[in-house]
């Protein structure tokens, strides 16, 4: 007897029997589904590596088409094209730069429903084709952890989707539960809480008090640094709180949104007609249109939240501080700040954009694409903005903010944990991203490191998961089995940042040319990275000026997990005498590729800012 299924697209009953091809992205829903009628026998089309690791002979790895030399021309086009669509929409009667740029920065990011909609075949839109669709605790995100099948394959008449609740559902959110106030303090360090108590007073100081005011919509380390020091100069901080409604007035009419969509839709037809299975060209070119209309619909909401919320005063001048406006939030805002003549300032987020490999295929979404004033760390990163062709911004070298320069200071104070520690930044993205790997291949990575170096080597090891916000997969990471197994490595999976953990630790392990690498670096303790070829790579310039500063291995390299693995057998007072070796060249890199000046970052930023833009 067949069992049948509610589906939840059509309000019909589904019979799981009579499917052969199944997408699903879940252990614990397919599961269910062979519990409910679907054959053992039906293959499954999935990206999800606790899917493809699970070693069933009818797993078929839906993204197998995008090779490291396929996704490499499909990111280098995207450049080109960001520049192609800005132009085009800069050309449209009455459309502003704001909205030019977010429409630009939207089609970056509908990249991903291509990428997808390329990894379908002719079958899937003639033949019977199941999707579960996975419902669960997701995070503030909402629910990604599916892909856009339901949407995608809607076109064929023999697809059904079914919809799945995971059982005993949990997930948690990034947390400083665990940490120690002390902890909390030597990291955050006194000015944040001078910053946030002072703020609070502020809310009820009269604006006669104040010459200068900044307001603040979001934070970061150096935004806070800042904000610490203008205090000081009588400057009125003000946080801004952004609440949308659910209707606005249109800031752009009907023909201009028309004409808009007039403008872009050729370019963007032209690239899906070249990467997208035929028989899904229509269906993403269909979807392309109401993403776009949703688009625009969202960007006036936020245009009319931020005129609420931003109000200009006459007798007190004003500036925005913001943190990371590279999106449509920031879009809106620099929109509304430009209509108010307010400047709108930003500073440096992390080390990413000056090391990575990766940044030629992001400036679309770089700060200083939005930003009027940008405060940056070093002048490597200063270089590279200035040459985007979206670049907008005045730039000021100031140093990294005292959180990550004070991390030289963390002693090791817990002897209990591992000397050594792992420091995954293994997170997966559903697909694609700036990192020309898939999700399977980055857990083979990982499931390599584990089995072939750290299980081997004669040394406690910490392994320390990326917290991830935003659930990925319903299922647990798989490569945390070969963990379980090891005698030699505890896991650690607490949602806390590695920040607070540094001063446990003698020696880092970590890979790709992310921000983490920079509180790590900081920490003057050796730092072994590992560099790979497909997976947010370092420059070549970083490369070598890195390589001479810290312990860098490639994964290209011939015998790399047996380099890797012998490296990290040595004692930690080896290593040590090693990385002191470095020394010198490691203050220059760090001068170079991380922070120009050893402190006073906030000081510097506001001496500026009071000189240059608030005088």
């Amino acid at each position: 007897m067949h069992i049948k299924c509610k589906d939840v697209q059509s309000s019909t009953s589904v019979d799981l029997s009579k499917f052969g091809v199944v997408f699903c992205d879940s252990l614990q829903a397919l599961e269910w589904a062979y519990n409910n009628g679907l054959p053992r026998s039906a293959v499954i089309k999935s990206s999800a590596p606790a899917v493809l690791l699970s070693n069933k002979k009818n797993i078929y790895n839906v993204e197998s088409r995008w090779t490291s030399t396929e996704l490499n021309k499909f990111q280098n086009s995207i450049p080109g094209m960001s520049k192609e669509l800005f132009n085009a929409a800069l050309g449209v009667t009455g459309i502003e730069r704001e909205l030019a740029l977010s429409v630009s920065n939207f089609a970056y990011h509908f990249q991903k429903i291509i990428y997808k909609s390329s990894c379908l075949e002719e079958g899937d839109f003639n033949n019977p084709r199941l999707f579960i669709y996975t419902k669960g605790e997701c995070g503030p995100a909402g629910n990604i952890m599916n892909s856009p099948w339901d949407k995608l394959i809607k076109p064929n008449a023999l697809f059904s989707t079914v919809q799945y609740t995971l059982k005993n559902d949990k997930w948690s959110l990034l947390t400083t539960q665990g940490v120690s106030y002390w902890q909390r303090f030597k990291v955050a360090g006194y000015e944040t809480i001078f910053y946030r108590l002072i703020i609070k007073i502020m809310k009820f100081l009269p604006d006669w008090m104040f010459a200068r005011e900044v307001i603040m919509p979001n934070e970061n380390e150096l935004n806070i640094e800042i904000a610490y020091s203008l205090i000081f100069s009588r400057v009125k901080i003000t946080e801004a709180k952004l609440e949308t409604l659910p209707d606005s007035k249109n800031l752009y009419s009907d023909k201009n949104t028309v004409d808009l969509y007039k403008a872009i839709f050729p370019i963007m037809c032209k690239r899906i007609e070249e990467w997208v299975t035929p028989s899904a060209v229509e269906v993403t070119k269909m979807l392309f249109k109401s993403h776009f209309e949703k688009h625009i619909e969202k960007f006036n909401l936020l245009v009319d939240a931020w005129d609420r919320s931003i109000v200009s005063k006459d007798n007190i001048k004003q500036a925005v501080l913001v943190n990371a406006p590279g999106n449509i939030k920031g879009h809106s805002l620099s929109f509304i700040c430009r209509k108010k003549d307010i400047l709108l300032m930003s500073s440096q987020h992390g080390v990413t954009i000056e090391i990575s490999k990766a940044h030629n295929i992001l400036d679309i979404i770089f700060d200083n694409s939005v930003a009027d004033v940008m405060f940056s760390y070093n002048s490597k990163i200063v270089d590279i903005e200035k040459k985007i062709y979206f670049n907008n911004a005045r730039h000021h070298i100031v140093g990294m903010p005292m959180r990550l320069i004070r991390m030289k200071s963390a002693q090791t104070i817990n002897r209990s944990t591992p000397s050594f520690v792992y420091i995954s930044t293994n997170l997966y993205h559903m697909g694609f991203t700036e990192k020309a790997i898939t999700d399977y291949e980055k857990a083979i990575f990982e499931k390599d490191i584990i089995i072939k170096v750290l299980s081997e080597i004669p040394h406690k090891v910490r392994y320390k998961t990326y917290p991830e916000d935003n659930r990925r997969y319903a299922d647990e990471d798989p490569v945390l089995k070969n963990i379980r197994i090891a005698d030699n490595i505890e896991l650690f999976s607490n949602k806390i940042d590695m920040r607070y953990l540094i001063s446990e630790h003698s020696v880092f392990i970590t890979t790709g040319a992310t921000s983490t690498l920079g509180w790590v670096v900081m920490s003057g303790k050796p730092v072994v990275f590992i560099n790979q070829e497909h997976n947010s790579p370092l420059t070549k310039d970083a490369q070598i000026s890195i390589s001479n500063g810290i312990f860098v291995f490639n994964n290209n390299d011939k015998n790399f997990h047996k380099k890797l693995k012998d490296f990290l057998s040595q004692s930690v007072d080896d290593i040590e005498r090693l990385w002191q070796k470095k020394k010198s060249a490691r203050e220059e890199m760090i001068q170079n590729y991380f922070s120009e000046y050893k402190g006073g970052a906030g000081g510097r930023a506001a001496k500026i800012i009071l000189k240059e833009y608030l005088n």
